[in-house]
């Protein structure tokens, strides 16, 4: 491994500290006016009580745009990414027997077994628990280890600093425990034995701390100024620890959340509903007002039963009344321009996805497109810094484990379907469908025929549709022994069992006399 600075991991967590806290203010008021519990105020434990917004429309848009961010990530039903085959490398690899459709359909089965181990480890919740940081508080620290859960931490966990063009120089995650929660070995480094009880129960802070040196990461863990643990070194592409971030900010070491573009009408949203509110409860309170010269007495009224009597004048009673209803009306009228306009910046009024279980590629990529467009580019960067690199530490993963073997090199590379892009194979299919019709209409269905090998067309279609095709399509050996059964059942058919199996006899025959006349060999010695 190689040789570092010694670096205390406390120390540089509480020099960046400063630089963070400004994003975290704002997260945290963004989050106070839509979901408070994604981004709680300093000292917050889990049995604060914490203070909720007079409006929902907030937190129903964090949740609707996070859904829709999340299915164009990670769709359901279809493989975010493919893998790109170099022809040259493939050409070279297969000495030019054009077997490019045996190779898609074996990436293709390794692009679902790939997505079948990211679903299975849990991967779901917490990626949804990321897009709805990111929306929130515009940053977040994805963890996935080579085995077990992956794992999420907030802005409020973690620091971060990068370079000029954006590239993580050092993340710094703390995390608190006890310290009777500490394994044997851990606790020995840090000569455990030696403290009181009431040390003994007190929480410690355990910091890991992710650097890069040169072409690596590298990962230690420390606690008051000790390293415990080694975390390794990972090449840059295929380091486990992700700090995500919603939006690329020159010279910023952290980005900014999407709600964060929207305070000022979430703001005047949340104070109008919460005045419109109240104002409503104070004008639904039935108060009577009695005359002090009147002959009613207000205990005879309270004490009155529902048509009932009373003996009193018209007039000396009245109901008091608030008269705002026009002062009220234009609260409403803005409050629905408000509604209106964070409805439009959450997307909540489109409806792109059916409302069925399976969600087709071209809904998914017609989402993409929106989300682009709708979110200002910034899907791009999420496929750049979240999507692909969770894919390829999921490859990697299952490599580890000795569950898929390593990919050739220099043969295919990792292509994520994103953004304006078509979406996984189904473009594939799209084209492979617009090259046949294509060559159909221009040279007819016979040359189409004639020239397509109909084995080869059938194995990349099974491929962009993910489908397994091992015995399903039969191979150009099974084809001629299944032709050669037909032609031998219709000629006994047309000749009769006698016929054929006297020409069977000759053909043996003739066999027998070709064998003798060729020249005997040698004897050896």
């Amino acid at each position: 491994m190689a040789e570092i600075e010694q670096v205390s991991a406390k120390a540089l967590y509480d020099r960046l500290v400063t630089d963070r806290d400004p994003y975290l203010k704002r997260a945290q008021e963004a989050a106070g006016l839509t979901v408070p519990h994604l981004m709680p105020p300093d000292g917050v434990t889990a049995s604060t009580a914490l203070e909720e917004p007079s409006q929902s429309l907030g937190a129903r848009g964090v949740r609707h745009l996070a859904s829709k961010v999340q299915l164009a990530l990670f769709p359901i039903n279809t493989p975010p990414f493919k893998y790109e085959i170099d022809d040259i490398g493939v050409r070279q690899l297969t000495e030019g027997q054009g077997k490019n459709g045996e190779i898609n359909k074996a990436l293709s089965e390794r692009e679902r077994a790939v997505v079948s181990e990211m679903y299975g480890s849990v991967f779901r919740p917490v990626s949804f628990e990321a897009c709805r940081q990111l929306i929130v508080a515009g940053n977040y620290l994805l963890h996935i280890p080579k085995e077990g859960r992956p794992r999420g931490f907030r802005l409020n966990q973690y620091v971060v600093d990068r370079d000029g063009a954006g590239n993580v120089l050092d993340t710094v995650v703390k995390e608190s425990m006890s310290r009777e929660a500490l394994p044997p070995e851990i606790a020995a480094k840090l000569g455990q034995t030696e403290q009181k009880d009431t040390d003994r129960e007190a929480n410690i802070d355990i910091y890991t701390h992710i650097r890069r040196v040169g072409d690596k990461m590298i990962v230690k863990q420390q606690i008051d100024d000790v390293e415990v643990s080694d975390g390794g070194e990972y090449p840059i592409d295929d380091c486990p620890w992700l700090a995500l971030r919603l939006t690329y900010i020159e010279g910023e070491n952290y980005g900014r959340g999407f709600v964060d573009e929207y305070m000022g009408d979430l703001t005047a949203l949340n104070a109008l509903t919460e005045a419109l509110r109240d104002g409503t409860a104070q004008s639904a309170k039935v108060i009577w007002l009695v005359a002090p010269n009147s002959v009613v007495k207000a205990t005879q009224l309270a004490k009155a039963k529902n048509g009932g009597f009373v003996t009193g004048e018209e007039g000396s009673v009245v109901p008091l009344q608030v008269n705002k209803q026009a002062d009220f009306a234009v609260a409403e009228r803005f409050i629905a321009q408000l509604i209106e306009r964070l409805s439009y910046a959450f997307m909540l009024n489109s409806a792109v996805q059916r409302s069925g279980e399976r969600v087709t590629a071209e809904e998914i990529r017609y989402m993409a497109n929106e989300l682009d467009q709708g979110m200002g580019g910034i899907y791009s960067l999420l496929s750049e810094e979240f999507q692909l690199p969770v894919v390829r530490l999921y490859e990697k993963r299952m490599e580890h484990n000795r569950k898929v073997p390593p990919l050739p090199k220099g043969v295919t590379s990792v292509k994520v379907i994103a953004g304006l892009d078509a979406l996984g194979r189904g473009n594939d299919l799209q084209n492979l469908d617009a090259f046949i019709a294509g060559l159909g209409q221009l040279f007819g269905p016979e040359e189409v025929a004639r020239r397509i090998n109909a084995g080869e067309y059938m194995t990349r279609r099974g491929a962009a549709l993910g489908i397994d095709t091992t015995g399903l399509v039969r191979s150009d050996d099974e084809l001629a022994q299944g032709d050669q059964a037909t032609q031998m059942q219709q000629l006994m058919e047309k000749l009769g069992p006698q016929a054929v199996a006297q020409m069977g006899g000759m053909a043996r025959e003739g066999m027998k006399q070709e064998a003798a006349a060729q020249p005997q060999g040698t004897p050896n010695g």
